[in-house]
């Protein structure tokens, strides 16, 4: 039997498979992290001369085409260089304390303060800088759509330079603190979930907890969810082929990893304390955008069938072994 011929492919004339933020990523003259996993509190930076602050960049190996992160580390004292751009994101303060100055045009300016913990934004487009009150660097992550817009529209000065206002959005709440938010019940008993939507915005942000001993329910969705470990310690086992052996990611405060798009993936908490991670996607309750984001959020309407984010009532057995194996070890009782 003859072997099969190998297709190949010719590449077509001038540019292809371009990713324009990632070539703008290289001219930003900071670090390019990237891993299944990053340790947001260690990272090294550099001055990044956009900003007027030290940053960097993070890449995600399982991040979903819509979502980047950048690293920033406001100085004690000094102002970062103004900003205002036609991207999104939501930030939240790993370590430091300081404080964010908004213009908010007609409306006036606001200053936000935030400590560990917080999560602010500043509404669209709206003039901001930061600047640290803790007697040294901040250090702060930022969770923005730029990787979606930059390859939508292949223009650094419409989405750095655009002085469009966008009263009509309004402002809303700016800030919260993630560890006095109120988790309610969840979609399966031993996970809650506590949505947040902050400046009008269009990324959304859900808190997610689990209690001592207990772990989430298992899910896959047709897009990605970026995650940052809030308090606690967890692990998250995914894997994108029932045939595959699962991966692993143990997660604490700071630590931002993210599941591929329909890998089939669960959160266990493995510490002897409740655990709380940060899950930011595209998307809000207030405007979810996506079709799978709506039905996340409870609209039965969208599909008739469950492949928006399909939900799973029994974990796989061999991710029930490897957690109770690690419960074991660190001496925590299993609830469940």
């Amino acid at each position: 039997m003859s072997a099969q011929a190998e297709e190949t492919f010719e590449a077509p004339a001038g540019k292809y498979l371009v990713d324009t933020y990632e070539d703008w990523e290289r001219g930003e003259g900071v670090p390019v992290h990237s891993g299944d996993a990053l340790d947001l509190a260690t990272l090294a930076t550099r001055p990044w001369a956009r900003f007027g602050l030290n940053g960097a960049i993070c890449r995600l190996n399982g991040h979903c085409d819509f979502l980047g992160l950048f690293l920033m580390e406001p100085a004690s004292g000094q102002w970062s260089a103004p900003q205002r751009h036609l991207y999104e994101e939501v930030c939240f303060v790993i370590s430091g304390e300081g404080e964010t100055e908004i213009d908010l045009g007609a409306g006036g300016k606001r200053v936000v303060a935030w400590k560990p913990g917080s999560l602010f934004s500043a509404p669209m487009n709206a003039s901001y800088r930061h600047r640290s009150a803790s007697g040294g660097l901040a250090r702060v992550v930022c969770v923005n759509d730029l990787r979606y817009l930059m390859n939508l529209y292949r223009n650094e000065k419409f989405l750095f330079e655009n002085p469009a206002a966008f009263a009509e959005r309004g402002a809303g709440d700016l800030v919260t603190d993630l560890a006095a938010v109120p988790v309610g019940a969840g979609t399966w008993a031993h996970e809650r979930v506590a949505p947040l939507a902050l400046a009008e915005g269009s990324i959304g942000a859900d808190v997610l907890e689990l209690a001592e001993g207990t772990y989430g329910q298992a899910r896959r969705q047709i897009y990605g969810s970026l995650l940052i470990g809030l308090a606690g310690q967890g692990m998250t086992l995914s894997r994108s082929d029932p045939e595959e052996p699962s991966a692993r990611v143990d997660w604490k405060h700071g630590i931002a990893f993210a599941p591929a798009a329909l890998a089939f993936h669960q959160h266990f908490n493995v510490g002897a304390a409740p655990a709380r991670l940060l899950r930011v996607e595209f998307g809000t309750i207030n405007y979810p955008i996506l079709r799978p984001r709506r039905r996340a959020y409870g609209d039965t309407n969208v599909y008739a069938s469950g492949n928006a984010e399909v939900a799973y009532a029994d974990e796989a057995p061999e991710l029930r072994r490897d957690w109770l194996e690690t419960l074991k070890s660190r001496g925590v009782p299993n609830r469940m």
